[in-house]
């Protein structure tokens, strides 16, 4: 009878163990697209909604990445009219193992926090902060809940004001208990986390006294990632040093739906757009999209960075309307080669070309 409770609790135990899988959180397949809203929060942590913005994240490629074989999301920040037409300029790059899932760190990801503190202290703390570039276990899922854990920490020595000290750069983390959410695009059970960008003064260059500290919490839902995060504003009072209080803005992001835009809405074309292909970076196929007011012969060619042909995706006459047709290198193009493609899009006068890149 002993040996039967054992190995029930030995097989619940263990598959609240698998359960904790850091990358069951993460999607599968690349492809996937996050559909960001962000508000951002005033000196009292209400929302001011005349500066919303919106962000679309892509899941590109997996790719090996300083060490580590890395999900590679690209992402892009804009006004809602404006955010599908945007390419995307900037990467996140996640990695899983076992029970922690890590995430590469660049001092670009929290520029505005280290521009308030460069500004105010007059010490450049962006360039201290690149030589912390690199992979940190960010999210522990199996870490007891309500117990801090260190990511990385920094100590370096400054001056200020003619008086010496060493300051200490830190991110903390911390499980919380999991919570139930709705979202634009469902109710979810959340792994919760909260980071803490904290800086401390060290005592005796050994003993750390808090500064302030920036906290962001996240929920992550089960094969979807992030779903929502919320950073409070947070005031930062340095006048026992000879410095003005600021204040570090604070940021609600929701995940939302696929965003459309607004001049679109009423579903008529107005002009022609021919869009950024995606995902892309690609491997092994990428999806071009395009819209034309006019019906007409069009013509979608791809050319390799030489400027030779390599493949005709579309060549008919085609009605006014929205178009998308998916571009596969292997099925086309023999031995296709890694690197820059462009694809030009021809509608009667109207001519356009994009950039895309094929990774292998």
């Amino acid at each position: 009878m002993k040996l039967k409770i054992f190995l029930v609790v030995f097989v619940i135990s263990a598959l609240s163990i698998v359960g904790q899988t850091a990358s069951d959180y993460f999607p599968e397949q690349t492809g996937y697209k996050w559909y960001f809203e962000s508000v951002p929060l005033d000196s009292l942590n209400n929302p001011i909604n005349s500066l919303k913005f919106f962000s679309i994240d892509s899941f590109t490629v997996v790719t090996p990445y300083f060490g580590r074989t890395a999900n590679l999301v690209l992402t892009k920040t804009g006004a809602q009219s404006t955010i599908n037409f945007q390419p995307y300029l900037d990467s996140l790059f996640y990695s899983f193992e076992t029970t922690s899932g890590f995430e590469y760190f660049d001092p670009v990801n929290v520029d505005t926090l280290l521009g308030n503190i460069d500004t105010t202290l007059g010490i450049n703390f962006i360039n201290f902060f690149n030589s912390l570039k690199g992979w940190y276990s960010y999210y522990r899922f199996a870490s007891a809940n309500n117990v801090e854990y260190q990511v990385f920490k920094k100590d370096t020595a400054v001056t200020i004001n003619s008086i010496s000290a060493t300051l200490r750069f830190e991110l903390i983390g911390k499980k919380l208990t999991d919570e139930a959410i709705t979202t634009a695009i469902g109710t979810f059970t959340c792994k919760k986390f909260v980071l803490e960008v904290r800086l401390s003064y060290l005592f005796l260059n050994i003993f750390p006294i808090k500064m302030f500290g920036v906290e962001d919490t996240l929920w992550f839902a089960s094969d979807n990632w992030k779903v929502k995060s919320y950073m409070p504003t947070t005031k930062i009072d340095l006048s026992y040093l000879g410095f003005p209080a600021f204040n570090i803005p604070g940021l609600e992001t929701n995940i939302t739906t696929p965003i459309t835009n607004v001049d679109d809405e009423d579903g008529f074309i107005r002009d022609f757009k021919l869009y950024q292909n995606y995902p892309n970076p690609f491997n092994p196929s990428t999806k071009i999209s395009w819209q034309s007011p006019v019906s007409g012969w069009q013509t979608l060619k791809v050319f390799d960075v030489l400027g030779n042909k390599v493949a005709t995706l579309v060549d008919e006459y085609k009605p006014a309307g929205n178009y998308e047709v998916e571009f596969n290198p292997v099925s086309i193009i023999k031995h296709p080669a890694s690197g820059i493609y462009f694809y030009q899009l021809k509608v009667d006068n109207f001519v356009q070309s994009r950039k895309m890149v094929l990774l292998k």
